[in-house]
Parts: structure tokens; C-alpha cells; sequence
């Protein structure tokens, strides 16, 4: 019985609990950022868009940081970048606790925090837990992502009350040592690189040649010969399929950043109270942890477009909801809010990274999940300083939060393009 359970299990589950850790911490810290706009606007006495754009400028910074962490990533492995990662981290938030002048956050968090934040988020998890799952990555990755959701679930309303209790600065100090144990510890002791082989999701760890050779590949898996050919970050740039996949990222994650870091904001505006706002995105997050398993799922069985579109349309009808009925406080669009965000939120990189790891091989994923990174990280640039200025010029959200609509709806046609393009690409190489 015992030697039966352990050849069903292999040691992508325990990749799979590392993956399901990082991004919780990834969850959280991002999320919270809404949380700090608001404290450090009114302790700085600062605008919206200055803020913001410490936000901002640590999303353009992880842009270009994301592939030299993909290559590393690549070169030395998770078990050597993933605590490093938390290092940085625990610098960046607790020297951020203690800033006299709003320009010391550029140092602080928005270089030395974000390199450890890029560092063990969604694009990494992907690299490092898609080829230990290849015929169920969807759902692999799904449960995996559901750690963001989470993240959020806990530290916005815990953020919140600590920030309005005792201060942000204590609430940098307190999440940036519960992130650091997190990541850093359990990775160093049990991580481990992706495997070559991508038949390792069903037969047991330690498997043997003969095993491994017996699987089949998924079709939309690259062959031996372009694996090799596609081995240089300039093989890779020449690929249409990443700069598409880059581009649906990039334009989706613009459209989300200008809502996240500014939503807390938002229906503080609209007249919701501080608690209230913020126990509402943590049980959108709670929702999260359920929705992304399930689009993982169902990406498997459906294809990656056809939820993305899916999920996408929940997301737009949760922006124009809260934009046209969201004033005075009304509960019942607060709820269809939490519902629509919290079932769609975060499954764009989900599906787009597993889209990826469809389309290339373990031994470059790392490379180009880093620059579908730059697409999110122009988002996180780009988004909430373009939120912050439109609503320093105009008083209020309504443009802001319109074109986020827009452009997540741009998303879904650039994703079908993707494939389009993927199909071309592997028929190509038969």
C-alpha cells in the first residue's frame, strides 16, 4: 500500500506547496499596495499621482529586471534565486518603514523590494512548477495561483487594521519579516529544479528511462530540435508567439493596475468605510482562491482562450458595474463586485503563462516567462500613475477606470492572435 502511494506521488507536490507559499506572499504584497496609496498620500501630504508613482516605478523597474531574473532563474536555479529574493524583500520593506521623504521609496521599495517580489512571482512559479505537471498544467498552475488570492484575502484587511492601529510603517515592518520566512526558508530546503523531462506527471519520482520515454507529448509541446534552437534570449525575441503573449499581458495588466492600487481609494470616494472597503477585497481574494484552480481546470479542457474570454468579460462587467452604480455606498454593487473581481482577478497571467508553457520547454521557460514579466511589469508602470493623473486632473475615477475596461477587452483579441500565431508556428516545425 505504502510503495503503491509513493509511486503516484512525485516531488512536484512539494514544488507545487513551494509555488502555492511564493505566490501568496506575491498576493499580498501586491495587493496591499492599495492599502499604503492611501496612508502614504495622507501622511507625505503628497498627490495621487506622486504616490502612485512609487508603485508605478517599481512596476517599470521589475519590467526590466524580469528577464535577467528569468536567466538566473535559468542558469542557477530556484533554490539559490527564491531565497535571495526574500532578502531583498525583507531590506526593502523594513528600510520603506523607516523614510522620512516620499523619494526614499523609489530606493526602497521600488527597486530593492521589487527585485525580490519579481523574483518569486507568477512568472517564476510557472517556470519552476509547469514541467513537473505537463498534461494537467492548467489545473497545476491554477491551484498554484490560488496562494495570490489568498495573500491578498489576509494581508489587505490585516493591513488595513494595522496601518489604522499603529501605524504603515509597522505594517511594513511586520509583513516584510512574515514574507521574508516564507520564501526564503522552505525554498532553500526543499526546492528543487524543474526536470528536463516533461513526462513527469505521472509516473513516480525517481522514474525510470524507459518509463519516461513511454509517455506521450502534449501536441502543443516544442520538439527536441527547436528546444535547442530557441536556447539564446535572441532566438527567443525573434519568436512572434512571445511578443504577442508580452503584448496581452502588457495591455491587460495596464488596464488591472489602474484599478488595483487605486480601488481601496475609490470606494473610500464612493462612500464606503475603511474596514468595509478592505474585508470586500480580501473576500474577493477568498473568492480567488476557488476561481483560479477552476479556470485551470477548465483551460484544460476548454483551451486557454476561450476562458480567458470568459474571464476577462466577468472582469469588464465588475469595472463597469462599480463605475456606474458604485456611488453611495450601495451594497448590493460592492457584493456583484466582490463576486465578478474575485472569480476573474489574476487569471490573465495565469492562462497567459500557461499558454506559454504550451508553447516552449522547461529549459527556456524561465527566459520567456521573464519577458512576459516586462508585460506586467509595464502594466504595474504605466497603470496606477496614468490612474493617479486622470483623477488629479479630473477629481474622480470614471476615465480611468473606462479605459481599464477597454484595454482588458484589447487583451482578449491579442490572446486569440496568440493562437493563431502558436498554431502556425508548431505545424511549422513538424
Amino acid at each position: 500500500m505504502l510503495t503503491a502511494v509513493k509511486r503516484r506521488l512525485h516531488y512536484g507536490w512539494v514544488i507545487f506547496v513551494l509555488s502555492f507559499s511564493n505566490l501568496t506572499v506575491e498576493g499580498g504584497s501586491k495587493n496591499v499596495q492599495s492599502v499604503f496609496l492611501v496612508a502614504l498620500r495622507d501622511h507625505f501630504q503628497s498627490s495621487v499621482a506622486l504616490t502612485a508613482a512609487v508603485f508605478s516605478a517599481s512596476g517599470l523597474f521589475g519590467a526590466f529586471v524580469a528577464p535577467l531574473l528569468g536567466m538566473m532563474l535559468d542558469r542557477f536555479g530556484p533554490r539559490v534565486l527564491f531565497p535571495v529574493a526574500g532578502c531583498f524583500i525583507l531590506a526593502g520593506w523594513l528600510a520603506s518603514s523607516m523614510v522620512s521623504e516620499v523619494w526614499q521609496l523609489f530606493i526602497f521599495y521600488s527597486v530593492i523590494a521589487t527585485v525580490g517580489q519579481v523574483g518569486i512571482s507568477s512568472f517564476s512559479a510557472t517556470a519552476t512548477l509547469a514541467p513537473w505537471f505537463p498534461r494537467s498544467r492548467g489545473v497545476a498552475l491554477g491551484m498554484a495561483d490560488a496562494g495570490n488570492p489568498a495573500g491578498q484575502a489576509i494581508v489587505v484587511p490585516l493591513a488595513q487594521l494595522i496601518v489604522s492601529t499603529i501605524g504603515w510603517q509597522w505594517a511594513f515592518r511586520i509583513f516584510g519579516v512574515v514574507f521574508f520566512i516564507l520564501v526564503a526558508v522552505p525554498n532553500l530546503l526543499f526546492q528543487k529544479r524543474p526536470p528536463e523531462d516533461w513526462q513527469v506527471d505521472k509516473p513516480a519520482i525517481p522514474y525510470s528511462p524507459e518509463e519516461a520515454s513511454s509517455q506521450s507529448v502534449p501536441a502543443e509541446t516544442t520538439s527536441e530540435d527547436e528546444a535547442t534552437s530557441l536556447s539564446s534570449v535572441g532566438e527567443v525575441l525573434r519568436e512572434p508567439a512571445v511578443w504577442l503573449l508580452l503584448s496581452a499581458r502588457a495591455v491587460n495588466s495596464v488596464g488591472n493596475h489602474m484599478i488595483m492600487v487605486h480601488i481601496l481609494a475609490f470606494l473610500f470616494l464612493a462612500g464606503y468605510g475603511e474596514i468595509q472597503a478592505a474585508l470586500a477585497i480580501g473576500i474577493a481574494g477568498l473568492l480567488g482562491i476557488g476561481g483560479r484552480p477552476a479556470t485551470g481546470l477548465l483551460s484544460d479542457i476548454f483551451g486557454r482562450e476561450i476562458v480567458y474570454t470568459t474571464g476577462m468579460t466577468m472582469s469588464v462587467a465588475a469595472v463597469v458595474l462599480v463605475l456606474f452604480f458604485g456611488e453611495g455606498g450601495t451594497e448590493w454593487v460592492l457584493v456583484l463586485f466582490v463576486a465578478l473581481n474575485g472569480f476573474s482577478d489574476g487569471i490573465s497571467g495565469l492562462l497567459i503563462g500557461a499558454k506559454a508553457a504550451d508553447l516552449y520547454p522547461p529549459r527556456m521557460l524561465g527566459r520567456v516567462m521573464g519577458m512576459m514579466e516586462v508585460g506586467r511589469g509595464i502594466g504595474i508602470g504605466l497603470g496606477p500613475i496614468l490612474a493617479g493623473l486622470l483623477f488629479d486632473l479630473q477629481g474622480d475615477y470614471f476615465l480611468a477606470f473606462l479605459i481599464s475596461a477597454v484595454l482588458t477587452t484589447a487583451s482578449v483579441f491579442i490572446m486569440w492572435a496568440v493562437r493563431l500565431t502558436g498554431r502556425s508556428r508548431n505545424l511549422s516545425s513538424r
